[in-house]
């Protein structure tokens, strides 16, 4: 259950390959898991970008850095990026 995790890994798609923005689905789910639970938003997130081997992701990814960054304040910490492909296995060694 979502409640007894102490650190929230979201995995996004940053080919957006259906016509999705990574950065929405992003903000999707972290106000589905607010509504669900205001407190979960105290937890610490960490973004594994998947999909990075697709044509659009690095300029997706860094659409999707700008936007988040926009969002925080100077004094508060950006959740950590990590990105991956699981097809060619970068970022996963």
């Amino acid at each position: 259950h979502i409640e007894r995790t102490r650190v929230i890994l979201h995995v996004i798609d940053m080919s957006a390959s259906e016509g999705r923005d990574p950065y929405e689905d992003y903000l999707a789910i972290n106000k589905e898991l607010e509504s669900y639970n205001l407190r979960l938003m105290e937890r610490p997130q960490i973004i594994v970008a998947n999909k990075m081997d697709m044509p659009e992701s690095q300029e997706n990814l860094k659409t999707f850095k700008e936007k988040l960054a926009a969002n925080y304040d100077e004094f508060e910490e950006l959740p950590a990026i990590f990105p991956i492909s699981g097809l060619t296995k970068q970022g996963l060694s």
